[in-house]
Formats: structure tokens, C-alpha cells, sequence
């Protein structure tokens, strides 16, 4: 199981949120829990040059460039700040991949359930993510050793489980993952292939 992040400090905090009482107390806060804290009001923000950080804390509230939130969520944990709960702004949350929220006014309570809950989810997404891409490349290449073997079946003659084996071999002794020698047998021609008492004769 995946260890999981109480510790948020020196995280860097970018708050986007125009710019008062609710941006200065919720940098405070989060600056006593030892995060690093940049905030920016959304409607001077350049979507070209994002600035670097870890997590970022966004106003729901706000109409914020989809195209900043989008590059935003991409890579990082997004926490949304909630003072407004009509559908179509929690539909905006849901649609930027949000790891949690804090309801406004803001107070110190439920701040650290947010960062808590946000970096720990932002991590299993892309543990999540990995494996996803883990088990499809697996699977890829197994789509490969099976092309191969179907590939010397035909050319040889031999039935599945000699054709396996066959490659396997191969693989050992050029000490290399079974899917490498399934994609040079692919890559070669039909020509190259052939056992010697099938290939064509010279004139």
C-alpha cells in the first residue's frame, strides 16, 4: 500500500484567487503548515508562463481560463475553493479533475484535510496511471510473441508450443526480453525467414 503524505512542508502553494481577505488568510494558513505560498489574481495570470508549483488551490467561483486549469491539472493535485454550490460551478470542479476543496469563508479548519486528501489522491491517480500504462504495454507485447510464433508456425511448420520455445531460446541466449526477439522475427522479411529447404532455388 502507498505510504501515505502527511508532511506538506515545503510544498509550493499557488493560489489562484483574486486578491483579499479570503487569499491573504488562506495563504496564512497554509504557510503555517509549511508550504511555500504564490498567489496570483486568475485575471492577471499568463496562461504562456505558468508559475512553478506543487499543488495548486484554484477559486471554483472564479471564471478562470479552462486552458490554465487544464495545463494545471495535468501534473498537479487541484483543490478547488467553494463559496458558491450551483451545479454548473461544481461541474467546473468535477470537470478540472479536482482532489478535494475548502468551502468559503475560509477558516483553519479543514485546510489540512484538503492538502491531505488532494496530494494522496493526485498520487494514486498516477499510480493508477502507471500501472494502466504498465498492463498495456505488457499486453502489447504479448500481442507481439504471439504474432511471432504464428508467424514461425507458418513458415516452419512446427505447432505453437515448439514455435514458443523457439523464440524463448532465442531470447536466452541473446539475453534479451522475449518481446525483442518476437519484434525482429516480425521485422524481418518472409524471405529471410524461410528454412533453408523452403527457400526458392537460383536460377
Amino acid at each position: 500500500m502507498t505510504r501515505i503524505k502527511t508532511n506538506f512542508r515545503g510544498l509550493r502553494a499557488l493560489v489562484l484567487h483574486h486578491k483579499g481577505a479570503t487569499t491573504e488568510r488562506l495563504a496564512g494558513i497554509l504557510q503555517r503548515l509549511g508550504l511555500v505560498v504564490q498567489t496570483c489574481d486568475p485575471a492577471e495570470i499568463d496562461a504562456t508562463v505558468l508559475p512553478e508549483c506543487d499543488l495548486v488551490l484554484f477559486d471554483a467561483d472564479e471564471e478562470i481560463a479552462a486552458t490554465v486549469l487544464e495545463d494545471l491539472a495535468a501534473t498537479r493535485p487541484m483543490i478547488a475553493l467553494i463559496a458558491n454550490e450551483a451545479p454548473s460551478r461544481l461541474a467546473r470542479v468535477v470537470r478540472f479533475r479536482c482532489n478535494s476543496h475548502i468551502l468559503k469563508p475560509i477558516r483553519s479548519m479543514g485546510v489540512y484535510s484538503a492538502l491531505l486528501l488532494a496530494t494522496n489522491g493526485h498520487e494514486q491517480q498516477l499510480q493508477t496511471c502507471r500501472e494502466i500504462a504498465s498492463l498495456r504495454q505488457r499486453l502489447s507485447g504479448r500481442r507481439t510473441v504471439m504474432k511471432a510464433v504464428l508467424k514461425q508456425m507458418d513458415l516452419t511448420g512446427v505447432d505453437e508450443d515448439t514455435a514458443y520455445e523457439g523464440l524463448r531460446r532465442r531470447a536466452m541466449e541473446l539475453r534479451v526480453p522475449i518481446e525483442t526477439v518476437a519484434r525482429m522475427t516480425l521485422d524481418l522479411s518472409d524471405t529471410e525467414a524461410l528454412p533453408s529447404h523452403r527457400r526458392p532455388r537460383k536460377a
